[in-house]
């Protein structure tokens, strides 16, 4: 199998996973760590790897093949260091074409044949491992596993200094992974949208067709009527084609849409307008509040612009929605959520309601936000007011414009 998860969900371990340590700066420390594991087991490639929900990143690597040096990871299914965290313990291939225990993609694509692995810690929580892989078929001895369950040693210590500031956000994005995913799945968007070109050309002349034969089979009497009603079908079945094509060409919109969402999401910029937080904020819980009625955007009659980073501001928005359209669904309601904005000297609000949400119910949307997010924010604010769920952005005031004279 080219694809193994071996891994259930472990939100302990997952909320260890901070901004800091998923930062994608070079770390020298790691560096020089994973350059001795390479020398010292005499393999060309080592890696620090945190293995994350869906993915697993290389917080420190040398001797990656560019493709993964420039991602600095891969999906979780595929990756070896899944079952060193999944035992908790070394973890050992000596000929991976021919281990039927491991996914064979990276076999495939990367020629690894062996690979030892043991794990890094923190908290006593398996993070990821430490690990060696080779491109030919070898074994490790006991000093090289001891060597190499030293230098993890090594790395935990440099793990926990980089975590010793426990206020996180679980919404910070490992943008080193995200951002070739958005790229591949851009491509595979352009070859539906190509699809779909090719499905209108092709169904004009399937239609040409059509109407041509129209008048040839309008004479009954040199047709069988076998002839006729497969004609007669072909018909029908060329409408249902042009309709289907119709809903992919929405779906693709609705998908470029959502993509251009996520890809905001992964972007870092101090400064956003706010419509285009609510606008991919939108996208990006479009599922969800469509189940529940819907979420129309707002009118924007001076689109401020907000000082805060463009993926946190737009998580939390996202999120906003999003908790607040389980809370609906709760009730079997297909009301929606309203949202109006409230832009002040200095700040703008956006207020969410929904007539199914009352002020207990909204108190309860907005403390499960706050244990989400689980970080201070001085550029924003979450509160609730009665029934109604604020978020309070900081915006940048053009003093030349502030001053009347």
């Amino acid at each position: 199998m080219d694809r193994i998860n071996v891994l259930a969900e472990s939100n302990s371990r997952q909320n260890l996973f901070t901004k800091e340590l998923l930062a994608e700066t070079n770390d020298a420390e790691l560096q020089e760590i994973v350059k001795n594991a390479s020398e010292e087991l005499n393999s060309p490639i080592a890696l620090v790897s945190l293995v994350l929900d869906q993915v697993q990143f290389f917080k420190a690597h040398i001797g990656l093949p560019p493709v993964l040096a420039e991602a600095r990871g891969t999906h979780r299914d595929v990756s070896f260091c899944q079952f060193v965290v999944k035992d908790g313990e070394a973890f050992e291939v000596n000929d991976a074409a021919n281990d039927p225990r491991i996914p064979q993609h990276v076999v495939k694509e990367y020629n690894i044949q062996s690979y030892l692995g043991v794990p890094i810690k923190l908290e006593e929580a398996v993070m990821g491992s430490l690990c060696v892989l080779d491109t030919k078929k070898r074994d490790f001895s006991k000093e090289e596993h001891a060597s190499l369950k030293k230098l993890a040693d090594l790395v935990n210590i440099r793990l926990k200094y980089l975590t010793k500031d426990r206020r996180q956000t679980r919404l910070d994005l490992t943008e080193a992974t995200l951002i070739p995913a958005i790229k591949e799945m851009y491509n595979s968007l352009a070859s539906i949208e190509r699809f779909i070109q090719l499905g209108y050309s092709s169904g004009k002349s399937i239609k040409t067709y059509l109407n041509h034969s129209n008048h040839i089979f309008s004479d009954k009497l040199k047709f069988t009527d076998a002839i006729r009603l497969a004609h007669e079908a072909a018909a029908t079945k060329h409408e249902e084609s042009e309709d289907f094509l119709l809903e992919m060409e929405f779906s693709l919109k609705d998908s470029i849409d959502c993509l251009k969402a996520l890809e905001a999401l992964v972007t870092n910029a101090e400064s956003t307008n706010i419509s285009e937080i609510v606008t991919s904020a939108q996208d990006l819980s479009r599922h969800s509040t469509k189940l529940i009625g819907g979420f129309t955007l707002p009118d924007f009659k001076s689109d401020p612009v907000i000082y805060a980073k463009g993926n946190l501001a737009l998580a939390i928005a996202t999120n906003c929605l999003l908790t607040m359209s389980e809370e609906i669904g709760k009730r079997n309601s297909n009301k929606g959520i309203e949202l109006k904005i409230d832009e002040k000297s200095t700040t703008v609000e956006l207020i969410f309601t929904s007539v199914d949400i009352d002020e207990p119910n909204m108190l309860n949307v907005v403390n499960k936000l706050n244990n989400l997010i689980s970080s201070e924010m001085p550029s924003l604010k979450l509160r609730s007011d009665g029934a109604k769920l604020i978020l309070e952005f900081n915006i940048i005031v053009d003093k030349s414009k502030s001053l009347d004279r």
